[in-house]
């Protein structure tokens, strides 16, 4: 697979010029526009369309030349979440023991009779922080809940 060849584009997020290579992933967009907690950003479209949300994990954003962004309170279903240091949009707020491992490890490992941890911190939920059991269910706030999820082979 060859790689893509980066050139630098000039674009505006919240009316702000930046500079910026292109393509470039949604994270690199939210930190280089200073994209506030708890907001995501949109890229902006003409006439009557709705401008369309840039997502936070997306991991390639192509660019136009003097192209506009802006950045809003994210909606009430918009939760962005940390699952071992890598940034995810979800949909809905209470995720599952089996969702936070298939975001983690979307290839399953290979290995004899696979297990895995969960661990959280600042969730919604009561604990905010601990294990999850397997099975078990975690109420995530709008931005900011984090996971720890770890794989082991049982022995």
């Amino acid at each position: 697979m060859v790689e893509e060849a980066k050139h630098k584009v000039r674009i505006h997020i919240d009316q702000k010029a930046y500079v910026s290579p292109n393509p470039t992933s949604g994270i690199d967009l939210y930190e280089l526009g200073h994209v506030r907690e708890g907001y995501v950003l949109y890229r902006e479209v003409a006439g009557d369309h709705e401008d369309k949300v840039v997502r936070i994990d997306r991991p390639t954003v192509h660019l136009k030349e003097d192209e506009h962004f802006h950045s809003a309170e994210a909606p009430e279903k918009h939760y962005v979440i940390i699952v071992n240091t890598d940034p995810f949009v979800v949909d809905h707020d209470v995720l599952t023991f089996d969702e936070l491992v298939k975001l983690a490890y979307p290839e399953p490992p290979t290995g004899l009779d696979p297990a895995f941890t969960v661990s959280f911190e600042h969730a919604k939920s009561n604990p905010h922080h601990g294990d999850l059991a397997e099975g078990g269910t975690v109420t995530v706030k709008k931005h900011g809940t984090i996971f720890d999820v770890a794989h082991t082979n049982r022995s």
